[in-house]
């Protein structure tokens, strides 16, 4: 599927760009440094890792790269570019970097060329063995007929630029990002359709049960009945800890002889195997801040606690 955006072929002596939207750029060999190398790699990503090393003795020391490999035939063809210096060009011809959004090369093209690309009145891009070069106008024939360049040389392949230029993520991250950002998005929405659903089946309860009983419809009534059974709820919950705190005091051979749970007394009577654990016992209940007393026969004791 064809680009909606244009494809221009950046040099020194282009035209204007005049259109205001995005745009994606061709680079001629000024803007890169190549080399074409056979090896005994399968995978992009595996070529694209050896990239600096293969190129490392071509390019300054004093720049930063950014590596670009494509397959050409049994080689593969190495590309290193400096961001730095194409946004620099772009700037000077008045290019905003953040309308760029792809970026080739002219050698991703060069079975694209049928005769040379002029460029100006002294030089034109050709292919010399296989790599397309910039040659002086004066070596090339006299009546040759230039090759206007067009959308016809967009490649396949190309990189994101504009606004990833000089971002802490790369493509591959923004995209990975991108995705689990969706995913929770998918997640949410979800949830919140569920949410929805049964939000609208509470409602529908309610508005049952104000129809059943119209004085909870009574902000002031509801509010009673929340405080009358949060009072109710607060002295169970006081019952059940009393009670879980009592049942530390069922050591071994202890057991309950009766529980009594009047409205603000409650007392259990344990009965203990023999004197020994009746002591246990009442030295139990002391130390918790129960009150304690010997009942009936002598292996029962009481402990009490208020409610």
């Amino acid at each position: 599927m064809a680009s909606s955006r244009p494809l221009v072929l950046i040099h020194e002596d282009m035209d204007r760009v005049d259109e205001s939207g995005s745009i994606d750029i061709m680079l001629p060999p000024q803007f890169y440094t190549m080399k074409r190398q056979e090896i005994n790699v399968k995978y992009l990503y595996q070529a694209k890792k050896l990239a600096p090393s293969i190129l490392e003795s071509l390019l300054a020391d004093d720049k930063e790269y950014d590596y670009f490999v494509f397959k050409d035939g049994d080689s593969w063809i190495f590309i290193a570019y400096s961001s730095e210096e194409i946004n620099g060009f772009l700037q000077s011809k008045d290019i905003d970097i953040s309308r760029v959004s792809k970026l080739y090369f002219i050698q991703q093209s060069e079975s694209k060329f049928t005769s040379a690309i002029l460029l100006n009145d002294f030089e034109a891009l050709g292919v010399v063995d296989d790599i397309v070069t910039v040659v002086p106008k004066s070596l090339l024939a006299y009546d040759t007929r230039y090759q206007p360049f067009d959308e016809t040389f967009r490649p396949d392949r190309g990189i994101s630029y504009g606004a990833s230029v000089g971002s802490i993520l790369t493509q591959k991250d923004s995209i990975v990002l991108a995705s689990i950002i969706t995913l929770f998005a998918l997640l949410f929405l979800v949830e919140g359709i569920r949410y929805s659903r049964v939000v609208a089946e509470i409602n529908e309860e309610v508005s049952i049960l104000f129809d059943e009983y119209p004085a909870l419809q009574s902000q002031y009534t509801r509010e009673n009945i929340i405080k009358k059974y949060h009072k109710i709820d607060k002295a169970e919950r006081g019952k059940r800890e009393i009670l879980k705190d009592l049942s530390h005091l069922i050591i071994p051979g202890v057991e309950v002889d009766s529980l009594v749970m009047e409205e603000k007394h409650l007392f259990v009577i344990f009965e203990t195997p023999d004197k020994k654990g009746l002591l246990r016992v009442e030295a139990l209940a002391k130390q918790k801040g129960y009150k304690s007393s010997r009942v009936g026969r002598e292996n029962l004791i009481k402990v009490e606690s208020s409610l």
